[in-house]
């Protein structure tokens, strides 16, 4: 399926914070076969100024590193294929052009759905890997900064599949039709407790311990593993990228109801944010809604 993505985005203070450690970056590129989408949340850690600095490396670095891949096929970049499946085994280093496949198959191979999956995947996992490390050098330069982090998720969507990646408790949400999901885990203590049914899943709202995550971009992790996920989008699919600073103001059944509703994607940015400050705005708050139609 070809798709349509409208997409919005709105980062804020909240009512408890002095400084916005937050930063986000959406861009949509529209092809005659339909749209491809960027879009990623980062949440700073660190205290003030550091954490800022965290989550727009994060945002910079990884919007550069997978910029390219919204354009036509034709346009995007070479890169080293090291997966071998049926179509590549003979040559499991054959530089691969993800383009021209048919038109001239001496220069290229022609890669199945799988490989080329797993080429997308392989691309997002180095670029939030390679944001670690950047944020590594910077804190490592700066003696004021040393510690700084933040937590990340990203959508790269082509056509009609989204690889979406975490690191951290920053959450990307699928609705579809009356059921909405965290497509992400979290790294987080309090996830942990849940999967071993040591707490309730409502607890996590509430748990003393409830910020304490055991992964994140930067604070010293000089290696990073990052989740990654694969959805086939359908029409009328929304999709919700968020820091913990609305998701736990804002809870499912709440964010549903506001993702259900009939408003522009901008709209409903508006409005959950307003939520979560109502609910307390104990931290930093920010949301991209993107709104998935046919092409």
């Amino acid at each position: 399926m070809h798709v349509k993505l409208t997409a919005a985005m709105k980062t804020d203070v909240g009512r408890q914070r002095e400084q916005n450690e937050d930063n986000a970056f959406q861009q949509i590129e529209s092809l005659e076969d339909g749209d491809n989408g960027l879009f990623i949340v980062a949440d700073g850690m660190g205290g003030y100024r550091a954490g800022e600095v965290a989550s727009k490396l994060a945002v910079d670095t990884i919007s550069s590193m997978l910029s390219n891949f919204l354009k036509p096929i034709t346009d995007q970049p070479t890169i080293k294929l090291n997966i071998a499946d049926s179509s590549t085994a003979t040559d499991p280093d054959a530089t691969v052009k993800l383009s021209r496949m048919a038109n001239d198959p001496k220069a290229t191979h022609k890669l199945s759905e799988t490989s080329r999956s797993a080429i997308m995947e392989e691309q997002l996992r180095l670029a939030v890997q390679q944001a670690n490390r950047a944020i590594l050098q910077y804190g490592e330069t700066r003696s004021s900064a040393r510690g700084l982090g933040c937590t990340v998720t990203v959508a790269l969507i082509q056509n009609d599949q989204a690889y979406i990646a975490n690191v951290g408790d920053s959450r990307t949400y699928l609705l579809r039709g009356d059921k909405l999901r965290a497509v992400t885990r979290d790294h987080s203590l309090v996830a942990r407790l849940v999967e071993a049914k040591q707490i309730e899943p409502e607890d996590v709202y509430t748990h003393p311990q409830r910020n304490l995550i055991y992964r994140s971009l930067g604070a010293g992790h000089k290696n990073v593993d990052v989740d990654i996920f694969q959805e086939t989008l359908q029409a009328g699919d929304v999709l919700l990228l968020c820091c913990d600073g609305l998701w736990e103001m804002v809870h499912d059944n709440d964010l549903k109801k506001v993702l259900s509703g009939p408003e522009s994607p901008q709209q409903k940015c508006d409005r959950l944010i307003e939520m979560a400050n109502a609910n307390g705005g104990e931290d930093n708050i920010t949301a991209i809604v993107v709104q998935v139609d046919a092409a």
